[in-house]
């Protein structure tokens, strides 16, 4: 009984990242290309950040292109967790349209 317990737990340890389901700021960073400090600009108060009038809106539109319309709005509410999720399937359909797969862009629309 014990052995099973340890295979169960060692299974688990071994892939948190299945089982997390909230993406922070960091992960959305990392997948976009985008700092933290940046994200944190754009969805928050603009005026703690001194480089606000020159940088803005060319994060936005870099925001705004690597997660879509839908996931930008999103991360405007502040969830942050759907965003990546959303950005992640637009990831997919931008990768199977830029290799001239059509049928593969639609199944990743239609599962994001």
């Amino acid at each position: 009984m014990f052995a099973r317990i340890a295979v169960v737990a060692a299974a688990l340890a071994a892939v948190p990242s299945a089982f997390a389901t909230d993406a922070t700021v960091a992960d959305l960073s990392r997948d976009t290309g985008v700092s933290e400090r940046h994200i944190r600009m754009v969805v928050g108060a603009r005026t703690p950040y001194p480089e606000y009038r020159i940088v803005f809106d060319r994060v936005e539109r870099q925001l705004k292109s690597a997660l879509g319309q839908e996931g930008y709005q999103y991360l405007l509410k502040g969830e942050v967790a759907t965003a990546a999720q959303i950005q992640r399937a637009h990831a997919a359909q931008v990768a199977a349209a830029k290799a001239g797969n059509p049928e593969a862009a639609k199944v990743a629309h239609a599962e994001g």
